[in-house]
C-alpha cells in the first residue's frame, strides 16, 4: 500500500473515533447545545448590530447580548414553570379534599346542577346494572389525571440541579457562539467540499428555516394565547390576560403544552360548581386551542421557508419523534439542508437540470 494513502487512511479513521469520543462526552447535553445553537443564529443579527457600536470590543458586546438573551428568555421561563408548579398544585389539593370526603359535595352539585342532573337519570340504571359507582370510579379519574399535571409540571422542579447545569452551559455557549462563531463557521466550511457559492446557499437555507420556524412556532404561540385567554374570559375565570400569557408559553412545551393552563381551569369550574362554562372550556380547550398548532404552525412555517407544506410538516413531526422538542426546529432544517444538497448534486452531476424546485410554488 502506498504510504500516503495508508497515513490518509490512518488520519481518517482517528478522525472518526475522535468524533465518536466527542460524540459521547457530548450526549447528554446535545439538546442544550442544540437550543443554544437555535437562539445563537436568531438573535446574531442584533448581536452584530451591537458590535459595530462597540468596535475592537466582541468580548464585551458578546456579554451584553448575553445578558439580554437571560433577562428575556432564561429568567421568565425559570419563573414560569415555578408558577405554573404552583398553579397545578393548587388544583391537586382541592381534589385530594374532595377525594377526603369522599366526593359528597361535588356529586351533590352535580347531581342538581340542571345540565347534567338528567343525564345522571338517565345514566343511573344503566351504572346500577353494570355495578358502578360514581363516588368511586370519577373522583379517582380525575385525581389520576391531576396527578398527571402535577408530575408533568413540576418534572423540571425536581431536577433544578440539573436544570441549572443546562442552562449555564446553554448561556456559556452562548457566549462564545456570539464572540467566536464567524471563525469557527468560516472554519467548518473551509473543509467542505464546496466552492463559495455552494457553501452560500446552504446557509442562507439554515438562515432562512429558521427564521422561518422561530416566526411559525412564536405566531402560533400568541393565536393559542390569545384562544386560551379568550376560552378563560368567557367562562368567567379571573385574570384572562395572564392565563392567556401562560398558555403562550405553555405552547412551547412538548406533549400537553397549553393543557397544563386550560385544563386545570375547566377542571377548577367544574368542582366550583360551574358545570356547563366548565365543559365548555374543556372543549374549546381540546379542540380549538390544543389542535390549531398542528395546522398553522407547518402553514406558517412553510410560507416564510418557501418549502412545500408537506416537506415542512414532515420534518416538524418527524423532528419531534427523532429529536425531541428540539425537533421543531431541527426537522425542517435537516429536510431543507438534504434539498440543498441535493439540488448542488444534481448541478454538479447533470448541469442545466434542476431536479428539485427552490420554491414552493410550481411554475
Amino acid at each position: 500500500m502506498d504510504r500516503r494513502l495508508f497515513f490518509t487512511l490512518m488520519n481518517f479513521f482517528f478522525l472518526l473515533g475522535s468524533l465518536y469520543l466527542v460524540y459521547r462526552i457530548l450526549a447528554p447535553f446535545l439538546d442544550t447545545l442544540g437550543w443554544a445553537g437555535v437562539i445563537g443564529i436568531a438573535t446574531y443579527p442584533l448581536y452584530r448590530r451591537l458590535r459595530k457600536h462597540l468596535p475592537g470590543r466582541g468580548t464585551l458586546a458578546a456579554s451584553i447580548m448575553t445578558m439580554l438573551v437571560i433577562l428575556t428568555l432564561v429568567v421568565p421561563f425559570v419563573l414560569f414553570i415555578f408558577v405554573l408548579g404552583s398553579e397545578v398544585s393548587q388544583v391537586y389539593q382541592k381534589l385530594e379534599n374532595l377525594t377526603a370526603a369522599e366526593g359528597s359535595s361535588l356529586l351533590g352539585t352535580l347531581s342538581h346542577n340542571p345540565v347534567i342532573e338528567p343525564i345522571l337519570d338517565r345514566v343511573s340504571p344503566l351504572l346500577e346494572m353494570l355495578d358502578i359507582e360514581v363516588s368511586t370510579t370519577l373522583l379517582p379519574a380525575l385525581k389520576k389525571l391531576a396527578t398527571f399535571l402535577l408530575g408533568y409540571s413540576t418534572a423540571i422542579l425536581k431536577n433544578f440541579f440539573i436544570m441549572i447545569i443546562k442552562l449555564v452551559l446553554m448561556v456559556i455557549t452562548l457566549f462564545f457562539l456570539y464572540r467566536d462563531g464567524e471563525t469557527f463557521l468560516r472554519r467548518f466550511l473551509s473543509v467542505l467540499p464546496l466552492d463559495v457559492a455552494e457553501s452560500d446557499v446552504l446557509l442562507d437555507t439554515v438562515k432562512r428555516v429558521l427564521s422561518a420556524v422561530i416566526y411559525g412556532i412564536l405566531f402560533t404561540c400568541l393565536i393559542q394565547g390569545t384562544l386560551g385567554g379568550i376560552g378563560f374570559w368567557f367562562s368567567g375565570l379571573p385574570s384572562p390576560l395572564l392565563f392567556g400569557a401562560l398558555m403562550a408559553v405553555s405552547a412551547l412545551i412538548p406533549v400537553v403544552g397549553t393543557a397544563l393552563i386550560w385544563l386545570p381551569g375547566a377542571l377548577w369550574l367544574i368542582f366550583e360548581g360551574d358545570v356547563v362554562m366548565g365543559i365548555v372550556l374543556l372543549a374549546w380547550g381540546m379542540f380549538v386551542v390544543g389542535m390549531i398548532d398542528n395546522l398553522l404552525r407547518p402553514f406558517f412555517i412553510s410560507e416564510r421557508a418557501h418549502l412545500p407544506l408537506f416537506i415542512i410538516a414532515l420534518g416538524v413531526l418527524g423532528g419531534v419523534f427523532a429529536f425531541g422538542p428540539l425537533g421543531v426546529v431541527t426537522g425542517p432544517i435537516v429536510l431543507a439542508l438534504f434539498l440543498a444538497v441535493f439540488e448542488i448534486y444534481s448541478r454538479r452531476v447533470f448541469p442545466g437540470n434542476t431536479v428539485v424546485p427552490a420554491s414552493k410554488e410550481e411554475p
